[in-house]
C-alpha cells in the first residue's frame, strides 16, 4: 500500500490501495477493489464503488456515496473542550 502524505488537491481518484495521512481539498471517488486509508479530512464528498473500501479516521465534511463496497468512520475524540463526536454524522446515500 502507498502512503501519502499532506494535502491532496481534489477532485481525487483513488485507483489502488492508498493510505493518506493529511486531507484531500475537495472530492474523493474510490474505485472497485481499491481501499483509502484516511487520517484526516476530506473537504468534499466521498464516493465508494462496489468492491471498494474506505476507512476514515477523521471526517467527511460532504455526502457520502456509498454504490457498493464498505465504509467505516472513526470520529475524531477531540481534547475534551470540544468533543467532535458528539456533534458529528454521517450521510450515507446508498444508491
Amino acid at each position: 500500500m502507498q502512503t501519502m502524505r499532506g494535502k491532496i488537491e481534489g477532485p481525487f481518484t483513488v485507483n489502488r490501495d492508498l493510505d493518506i495521512q493529511g486531507s484531500i481539498e475537495g472530492h474523493a471517488h474510490v474505485r472497485g477493489n481499491a481501499t483509502l486509508h484516511l487520517r484526516g479530512v476530506i473537504t468534499g464528498n466521498l464516493t465508494i464503488e462496489k468492491g471498494a473500501c474506505a476507512i476514515i479516521y477523521g471526517t467527511v465534511d460532504g455526502l457520502i456515496h456509498k454504490l457498493g463496497g464498505t465504509v467505516v468512520i472513526f470520529h475524531p475524540q477531540g481534547n475534551g473542550r470540544d468533543d467532535p463526536s458528539n456533534k458529528a454524522s454521517s450521510s450515507i446515500d446508498s444508491s
